[in-house]
C-alpha cells in the first residue's frame, strides 16, 4: 500500500469516526487536516502515522493512531507494505491495554487481552480470581514489564475461521487452556469451496472477502 493511500485511509477513519460521535460536525476533514503533530513540549500529539521501511525480506509497516502528550492511548493500526492488516492493538498511558487483534497476510488469527500497569508508580495492584475456588484477592505486581497479558485469548485457523484454542490468563499466569479439535474433512471442503470460488473459475474480477465476526467473552 503506498503510504499515500495509508494517510487517507487513516483520515477517512477517523472522520467516520468523528462522524458517529457528533453528528453536528458530519462533513469530511479537508486537505488541510494535519497529521504527525507536536505539543508545545515537543511531544507527539494527536494524530500520527509511523512507517517503518522493509529490511531483511520483511515488508514495510505502516501504523497510525493517537498520542497524548508523547504517550500512545486508544486503538492503533499496523498495516504492511502489501496493504495487509497486521494488527490492532489498545494503548493506555503508551502500554498495551484492552483488545488486540493479529492477523495473518490480513486474516485474523488472535484476539486477545492486555492488562496496561499504572507506569507511574512502582507496583500495582489486580485483582484475580482462583480458577478453581474462584476466590477473589488482590494481587501485587511490579509495573517494570509496563503490560501483561490478562483475560481470554483465543486464537483462530486464519483459513476459514475455525477456533483452534483457548486460553485464560491472569496477570500473564497461564489458568485454562482449551484445543479445540480441527476436522481434515472440513478444511478439505473448504478448499475446493475456495478452489472452486476463484475468480480465474468463475469468470469474475477478483474482490476481497466478506470479514468474519467472532463472539467472545471477555475477562
Amino acid at each position: 500500500m503506498r503510504i499515500f493511500n495509508v494517510i487517507f485511509f487513516v483520515i477517512t477513519l477517523f472522520s467516520s469516526f468523528a462522524k458517529a460521535q457528533e453528528k453536528e460536525h458530519a462533513a469530511l476533514p479537508s486537505e488541510k487536516t494535519r497529521i504527525n503533530q507536536y505539543d508545545e513540549k515537543g511531544k507527539k500529539e494527536g494524530l500520527w502515522l509511523n512507517s517503518t521501511a522493509a529490511r531483511m525480506g520483511e515488508p514495510g509497516i505502516n501504523e497510525f493512531g493517537s498520542y497524548d502528550h508523547g504517550k500512545r492511548y486508544g486503538v492503533w493500526y499496523k498495516i504492511n507494505d502489501e496493504g495487509d492488516l497486521v494488527s490492532i492493538e489498545t494503548f493506555r498511558n503508551n502500554v498495551l491495554d484492552g483488545e488486540v487483534k493479529y492477523y495473518n497476510m490480513g486474516r485474523l488469527y488472535c484476539i486477545g487481552h492486555y492488562r496496561g500497569l499504572t507506569p507511574t508508580q512502582k507496583y500495582d495492584t489486580i485483582m484475580v480470581m482462583h480458577p478453581i475456588t474462584h476466590e477473589e484477592a488482590y494481587k501485587v505486581i511490579s509495573t517494570e514489564n509496563g503490560t501483561m497479558r490478562h483475560g481470554t485469548w483465543q486464537y483462530f485457523n486464519p483459513q476459514n475461521g475455525q477456533l483452534v484454542k483457548e486460553e485464560e490468563y491472569q496477570v500473564d499466569e497461564l489458568v485454562y487452556k482449551k484445543d479445540y479439535e480441527v476436522s481434515a474433512a472440513e478444511d478439505s471442503v473448504y478448499m475446493k469451496q475456495h478452489i472452486n470460488a476463484l475468480p480465474h473459475n468463475q469468470g469474475k474480477i477478483s474482490s476481497p472477502p466478506p470479514g468474519k465476526k467472532f463472539s467472545y467473552t471477555s475477562y
